[in-house]
């Protein structure tokens, strides 16, 4: 819904609908002015109720033909509908007429935002401030929810750093400032304004909570706790403060703490499905692996289709050498669904726990298969096939994966450690890891994970190391 800047007595507008409704239902024929008839329109507009809303403004035009304030409501309609280029052309038309209306400028300069015309409605928001006068801070409330609305926050930022000091104790405009800052990527100045905001309002619960949240983010995860302690207070129910700060007691390691947060989300009634996750994944830390399994299974019994639930059920399973369980939960979730590769990772593990080494290296390979790219998988299949058929060198097993999955990330990944360890060929070195690290920066932790004699090789090396720097922006 577009902006409306007047308010009406509600008794007013009351009164105007029931005569409406009246007319409707064809009791009676009245008069409206053109205050009424917005007043009607706006009441069934803020209701969603547009086919209302049309009915009355037809009225509104049978009485006053072509009267800017209710062609301003026309053009509501028209983008309602979808029709954004008819609203424009209408309301150019509109502002073409009357000058003096921040309204139809503030609506004119939304709808150029919407469909890509962000110059045009800058123009038509700076027009809307000149003519707003004594309204100027209410209509730059709606100008920065609007830029907000359509991600141009460097735009809001432009236009809330001297509005937020110009009316210095508005809330809702510190708001969008600090929200702007944090999507624009300037944590520092989002913490700035949350603090600036508390200081006008120390009760305001969302500014501690998003001030927790930005604090998360410049991991400072001890003030973000108190943060959420203060949103607590204010709002002890606060769904998304309980949470966050369990997650951030297990960053901590409190992990105890971070229990009793997941128990009260649970407590006051929100869906528990991701509580009973974290809690299952909390007590496993904790080495409470009887519980941990309980709490897996209260996910999954929530909802049978949550795979994580399934991953973290199934590698705790593996992880304490229960391959049994472990097959039979991973065969339970490949009934639901065969596009999860880490179902297919996992139940291969879960099958060298017992020497099963052929429906392993059948796991391994669908996992493979479903995902070409994840450099763990390979490397499990990779070496099972290394260890079981001895038909293949190492070069030979790569040159064969390299032909079948020629953009694999982490087939470049293998190629690059065989051809420094093996080949002790830098430039054929150099050419898969540039291609695997472009295509798969978030693998190069786990490559040298797995193969860490290669760090300091890629380091001692000036065009490998240009190679990370160039993809990953570090120097090794």
């Amino acid at each position: 819904m577009m902006h409306e800047s007047w308010q009406t007595n509600h008794n007013e507008v009351n009164e105007d609908v029931e005569r409406f409704e009246q007319m409707e239902s064809g009791e009676k024929e009245f008069y409206f002015d053109i205050h009424s008839i917005e007043n009607i329109f706006d009441f069934y507009a803020d209701k969603n109720q547009f086919d209302k809303a049309e009915r009355a403004l037809q009225i509104g035009f049978k009485q006053h033909p072509n009267a800017t304030q209710l062609l301003a409501k026309q053009a509501i309609i028209l983008i309602e509908k979808g029709e954004d280029e008819q609203a424009i052309a209408l309301m150019e038309t509109i502002i073409n007429l009357e000058q003096s209306n921040p309204e139809f400028f503030l609506n004119l300069g939304w709808v150029y935002l919407k469909n890509g015309f962000f110059d045009n409605g800058i123009k038509c928001f700076n027009k809307t401030l000149e003519t707003a006068f004594d309204e100027r801070e209410e209509f730059l409330l709606d100008i920065a929810i609007y830029l907000n609305q359509a991600d141009f926050f460097q735009a809001t930022i432009t236009y809330l750093e001297p509005g937020c000091i110009e009316f210095s104790l508005n809330e809702n405009l510190l708001f969008e400032l600090a929200f702007a800052y944090d999507k624009n990527g300037n944590i520092e100045k989002g913490i700035e304004t949350y603090n600036r905001l508390l200081d006008v309002n120390p009760f305001s619960e969302n500014a501690w909570y998003n001030l927790g949240i930005l604090n998360i983010k410049n991991k400072e995860l001890e003030l973000a706790i108190n943060c959420y302690d203060y949103a607590l207070a204010l709002n002890p129910s606060h769904a998304d403060a309980l949470f966050n700060k369990g997650n951030a007691l297990v960053y901590l390691n409190s992990f105890e703490k971070a229990l009793d947060c997941y128990y009260d989300y649970i407590s006051y009634g929100y869906d528990p499905l991701l509580a009973y996750h974290y809690i299952a994944d909390c007590l496993d830390q904790m080495h409470r692996v009887e519980y941990s399994l309980r709490f897996y299974n209260l996910a999954i019994d929530t909802d049978k289709n949550y795979f994580p639930a399934w991953l973290g059920f199934i590698s705790v399973l593996i992880n304490n050498e229960m391959a049994i369980d472990a097959i039979k939960a991973s065969n339970d979730a490949l009934e639901l669904s065969f596009e999860y590769p880490e179902i297919f990772y996992l139940r291969g593990r879960a099958y060298l726990l017992v020497d099963n080494i052929k429906d392993a290296k059948k796991s391994f390979e669908l996992a493979f298969k479903l995902d070409p790219d994840n450099l763990r998988h390979a490397i499990e299949l990779f070496q099972i096939t290394l260890e079981h058929a001895t038909r293949y060198s190492t070069y030979s097993l790569w040159k064969k994966w390299f032909k079948k999955y020629p953009e694999s990330t982490a087939v470049a990944y293998i190629g690059t450690w065989i051809f420094l360890i093996e080949k002790n060929d830098f430039e054929q070195a150099a050419i898969h890891l540039e291609k695997a690290v472009k295509n798969g920066s978030d693998e190069y932790e786990v490559f040298i994970e797995l193969y860490p004699e290669l760090e300091m090789i890629i380091k001692e090396n000036d065009t490998l190391n240009q190679i990370i720097y160039r993809n990953l922006n570090y120097e090794l």
